[in-house]
């Protein structure tokens, strides 16, 4: 490939070039701005840029498409070329699904009401987009992404413009990436029961669960049921589990809802390389879930797809929330990536973030781990604000000042080369979030507008396990075994990275400490995995319970064959401890790995980033108070800001700090 993936970024004819880009919507500026506008990119230290190409915009009437012929700020290709003169790269999100506050999403309105395309709700009614009632300016039908009429559309919106892509790739042209579809997830509506009950979905369905069984004896094995065929078949319209033996058929429905995203996005990203999109890397992005029925571990393991990101808008109180996700990412794919990384906000947000806000959420994802971002928006356009670059060409000084500073930090430290090193992973129980997701009722009709309590949209079910589920799929919760490991982690300052059961087994053998949910239940080769990681010298810990069943609740014994009762057991080269919450923080005390620098305030939160010659220490505070403290280690050091103010200091066991309110300091170590 001419441009292929890195651990860095991106390899563009042999030369690793880090993904630090920002969005500028082309259509959305006058045509004489265009060069202004592309000056002041570089201005802020970007050499990468990252755009839409709007279905809805270009095709203004079946098989009309305007490339500038009419409307100047439609050609594309002219802000392609501007872009090659400047040494600018670019990344190409041709949809179909664009979003960007754009009227039904950069649908063409013709597609979208043909009954064929639309995607279905459990009680038969077109699924309308009216997710939190923000998208504006009108909720519109929202396609089933299993309609061959839809697949049909895109194609002939491929067909168009995939040429003017083709002729831009690099290396001799501009674009080095270039998307499968945006946000693939049901629009937002990602409850197990909410959509899609169209008439092609549901023969997807069919065929995802004979690519599974086989044959239908299987199937009524496993359902207890007598169906003569395939075809017979209907989906759970909302949870009905009343016994064990209704979970496979529930279970098989949240599968295949995982499977519908996995199977579109992969046939896109087909549809783009049919039409000559090659040797470039195809990416996705997800909106902000990492649980079902989103599965990045196994959409990255798509052979089609050659990276996933996450996308994150948080404002400085969300800084936890960030800092999981980015975690995630680094635990779980190939280049961590955030293909929109919020600059600005969209104009119905309530509160614009400050400069200072936009410093302090950006390098608390650095600081985890976050190796590869687009900035969303770098140049100002109508329905957002907030951005460095107005939509005149003109810099708005105190944003630009904050990317200028931040491109300058990670071009002098060559900060793409570096790594976090993590020997601790969280890997999150994925069969607990699907038991979650069928456990759950009133998804239909968008009863999630009315703000209801979240316990009227979960069903308690009564199924004679022995630990609670429900309780330990909250990832909020600090006091079911998940949270209660994270904090422990945290007061011994072991930095750790975060994943999901379906991590790949590449991934997994990087950590010498896993700690995972369990219950009683867990499936069987996701045990195996974890088994063979221990059998290979990792340590597993698990908890509150043993899985002693399969996710359908048949009895499955991988893991519980080797304990019965909480202890450890040496299995192999490794070991599996069974560990109760309250016996976490005495257990990590013997075995968590030694931190290099701790901080005598429990609030502070500290990485380490390594080169093959540098070593970069962030201090964050994430509270609304200045916090004085030291931050220990032993021996002599000199430490340098790299961040901020220039100073240096030569300390001797530990380093004075004053964190002002949400803030990061990035120090350079340098050892006496």
């Amino acid at each position: 490939m001419a441009v292929t993936l890195t651990t860095n970024g991106l390899a563009i004819a042999g030369q690793e070039v880090p993904v630090y880009s920002g969005s500028v919507h082309y259509w959305r500026l006058e045509r004489s701005l265009w060069p202004t506008i592309l000056d002041q990119v570089l201005a802020l230290g970007f050499t990468m840029i990252e755009t839409y190409i709007p279905w809805s915009i270009h095709e203004t009437s079946p098989g009309h498409y305007d490339w500038g012929q009419e409307d100047e700020r439609k050609n594309i290709e002219a802000f392609m070329r501007l872009c090659e003169e400047r040494g600018i790269w670019l990344i190409a999100r041709p949809g179909p699904l664009i979003n960007a506050e754009l009227t039904n999403f950069g649908f063409p309105t013709w597609v979208l009401y043909n009954p064929e395309v639309q995607a279905r709700t459990a009680v038969d009614s077109p699924h309308l987009d009216a997710a939190w009632g923000l998208h504006p300016p009108l909720p519109f039908p929202v396609p089933s992404y299993a309609s061959e009429v839809f697949y049909q559309e895109t194609g002939k919106w491929f067909d168009a413009v995939c040429p003017l892509i083709v002729r831009h790739l690099a290396p001799a042209g501009c674009i080095v990436s270039v998307q499968s579809d945006n946000e693939t997830c049901y629009m937002f509506h990602d409850q197990a029961y909410a959509t899609d009950y169209s008439a092609d979905s549901l023969t997807l369905y069919r065929a995802f669960l004979q690519e599974h069984y086989k044959d239908i004896a299987a199937v009524n094995q496993a359902y207890t049921s007598t169906y003569s065929d395939f075809a017979a078949i209907e989906p759970p319209h909302d949870c009905s589990v009343q016994s064990k033996i209704d979970m496979p058929w529930h279970l098989d429905w949240v599968a295949y809802k995982e499977y519908q995203i996995r199977w579109s996005v992969a046939r896109i990203a087909r549809m783009l390389q049919e039409r000559g999109i090659q040797d470039v890397p195809i990416f996705h992005d997800v909106a902000y879930q990492h649980r079902t029925p989103l599965d990045l571990a196994r959409m990255e393991a798509e052979p089609d797809i050659d990276w996933v990101g996450m996308n994150l808008y948080r404002n400085k109180e969300s800084y936890r929330g960030a800092a999981q996700n980015i975690r995630f990412l680094a635990g779980t794919t190939r280049l961590p990536f955030v293909p929109e990384f919020g600059c600005g906000i969209w104009s119905h947000h309530p509160r614009t973030p400050t400069p200072d806000e936009q410093e302090f959420i950006t390098l608390s994802a650095f600081m985890y781990g976050m190796k590869a971002v687009n900035f969303y928006m770098l140049v100002e356009r109508e329905r957002w604000q907030g951005c460095p670059i107005t939509r005149h060409g003109t810099l708005r000084p105190a944003y630009a000042h904050l990317y200028q500073q931040l491109s300058a930090f990670l071009q002098r430290y060559q900060f793409w080369q570096y790594e976090r090193r993590p020997q601790v992973l969280v890997a999150l129980n994925y069969d607990i979030s699907r038991y979650a997701a069928l456990a759950s009722t009133l998804n239909y009709g968008h009863t999630d507008l009315y703000g209801l309590p979240a316990e009227l949209f979960k069903v308690d079910l009564d199924l004679q396990l022995r630990w609670d589920a429900l309780a330990e799929a909250d990832e909020r919760n600090w006091h079911n075994w998940l949270g209660t490991t994270i904090q422990s982690l945290h007061s011994h300052y072991a930095d750790y990275d975060l994943a999901d059961s379906h991590i790949s087994r590449e991934h997994l053998r990087r950590y010498s400490l896993v700690f995972l949910p369990t219950v009683d239940f867990m499936d069987a080769g996701d045990q195996q995995q974890f088994l063979t990681y221990v059998q290979e010298g990792g340590h597993l810990l698990i908890g509150p319970g043993m899985p002693y069943l399969d996710p359908a609740l048949l009895p499955c014994q991988v893991l519980a064959s080797y304990l019965t009762e909480p202890g450890t057991i040496q299995v192999g080269q490794g070991k599996i401890t069974w560990v109760l919450p309250q016996e976490m923080d005495s257990l990590l005390d013997s075995i968590a790995p030694p931190a290099e620098y701790r901080c005598t305030h429990p609030r502070l939160d500290i990485t380490l980033h390594h080169s093959s010659e540098q070593t970069l220490l962030f201090v964050a505070n994430p509270g609304a108070q200045t916090i004085e403290t030291n931050i220990h280690f032993t021996g002599t050091r000199v430490f340098q800001r790299a961040w901020g103010t220039a100073s240096t200091s030569r300390v001797q066991d530990c380093l004075p700090i004053t964190a002002t309110p949400y803030s990061v300091q990035i120090w350079e170590v340098l050892h006496d």
